[in-house]
């Protein structure tokens, strides 16, 4: 396997040469399974996808996927302290590198706890071979194959062999190849430019998100919100013509701007980011590893008085407007431009908020004797990325949201005020 990397998967290393930027999801579970079952379902997922066997090669300028002759299994077994352990190790590896060219590209570590059968599989992976749809997969096909391994008996994966998903852009609809693309990468360009001068203006004197000279930690913290809480909210939802992930986001633009901008009047920006898998030409299933997802930006204006359903309405139309004009592609080709001029300038972040809203994934409350308590999902905070990004996606009738930030954007204490105001203007929202 000698397969170059594309637009997408570029701009995903560019970031990571800058700084750690990589997906790290948390299971946590109880009846867990031995350190040995986990260890033998690891080694047959990597038998099964080339990308967890391979490294990236620099040749003359480029980057290319090239398969490990012998990738060995980077499992790191550790003892479970407690139910807090699983935060600082998540948070530790959410700030180590993975070494790419060198791989493979992942790592996982287990904590366990044989007097309790309590542990968390923390998997740890180059975001360029993965995105969420991908990850989740991989995680349901690990515990499927630990209960074929406890009951002793051999289930098959469908595997991938030797071939692997081509870069996003080479599946692009027709209409976003040749001279066609061009003319819509003019029109989205030059509708990105005329925003980022309007929030330079309206923002001049005002506060941005910050840059930091010194080396920052990214931390984490998440919470729970209850199903008749979120039920009432996608009721709700629907009503006011949004998204879930629009209400979410919104929510996060309010909760920021109140507890730290003091509630001032002005423009902020956040991504909002699209599964392109079932819009590319053919379609990609999530049992291939691969990174097939869009990022974009939006400016709205935010105070901290806003009405939260009039803000979540101005976020939705924009985002509807754009995936409907095709700017999901398009976005996806351009991201590489896009952190190069970031990277190299250091003069301004991506955004105030981002939200990766993953609706249920494929992950039961299940697996044989195995009990999943709770899934989390993080990728690294950036020291040029949005002041608070998250994570949300819906696990046993409840929404978990897993909140990313940096320690010098805000303390911890910080940190869970503008979590617990998220709650806080989402209760409200539904009149409670």
């Amino acid at each position: 396997m000698k397969r170059e990397l594309g637009t997408f998967e570029r701009a995903l290393v560019i970031a990571d040469r800058h700084a750690p930027f990589h997906i790290v999801s948390v299971l946590r579970l109880e009846s867990a399974p031995s350190p040995q079952i986990v260890r033998n379902a690891l080694k047959v997922l990597q038998s099964h996808h080339p990308f967890l066997s391979a490294r990236l090669l620099q040749e003359k300028g480029r980057y290319y996927f090239v398969r490990l002759i012998d990738p060995g299994l980077p499992l790191h077994i550790l003892p479970r302290w407690n139910d807090g352990h699983w935060v600082q190790v998540a948070e530790v590896e959410l700030g180590n590198r993975i070494d790419v060219l060198n791989g493979p590209l992942f790592r996982c570590t287990y904590l366990y706890d044989s007097t309790h059968e309590r542990a968390e599989i923390i998997l740890t992976l180059c975001h360029a071979i993965a995105d969420a749809a991908s990850t989740a997969r991989l995680l349901h096909d690990l515990l499927k194959t630990c209960v074929s391994f406890t009951d002793e008996k051999t289930v098959p994966l469908r595997g991938t062999g030797e071939a692997v998903a081509p870069p996003v852009e080479s599946r692009f609809p027709p209409e976003f190849h040749g001279l066609r693309f061009v003319l819509h990468a003019l029109r989205f360009g030059l509708g990105q430019v005329v925003d980022e001068i309007s929030y330079r203006i309206q923002t001049r004197g005002k506060r941005t998100p910050l840059l930091h000279q010194h080396p920052t930690r990214g931390r984490i913290l998440s919470i729970q919100l209850p199903e008749d809480l979120v039920d009432e909210l996608s009721r709700r939802a629907r009503q006011e013509e949004v998204t879930l992930n629009s209400a979410l986001n919104a929510a996060m633009m309010i909760a920021v701007n109140r507890e730290l901008y003091a509630g001032q009047q002005a423009p902020m920006q956040t991504f909002s980011f699209t599964n392109l898998r079932s819009h590319v030409s053919p379609p990609l299933s999530d049992e291939e590893l691969a990174c097939y997802i869009s990022m974009l930006r939006y400016t709205v204006r935010v105070e901290g008085g806003v009405d939260f359903w009039t803000l979540a309405r101005d976020l939705h139309k924009k985002i509807y407007a754009s995936l409907k004009s095709g700017d999901k592609f398009v976005a996806a080709a351009m991201t590489e431009s896009l952190i190069r001029i970031i990277t190299e300038l250091k003069s301004f972040r991506m955004s105030t908020t981002a939200l990766n809203y993953n609706g249920v994934p494929p992950i039961e409350a299940s697996y044989g004797n195995i009990k999943v308590t709770e899934i989390h999902g993080f990728v690294s905070a950036y020291d040029l990325g949005p002041e608070l990004s998250a994570q949300a996606q819906l696990f046993n009738d409840q929404l978990i949201c897993d909140f990313i930030y940096l320690d010098a954007d805000m303390t911890r204490d910080e940190a869970i005020a503008v979590s617990e105001e998220i709650r806080t203007i989402l209760l409200h929202a539904v009149g409670k």
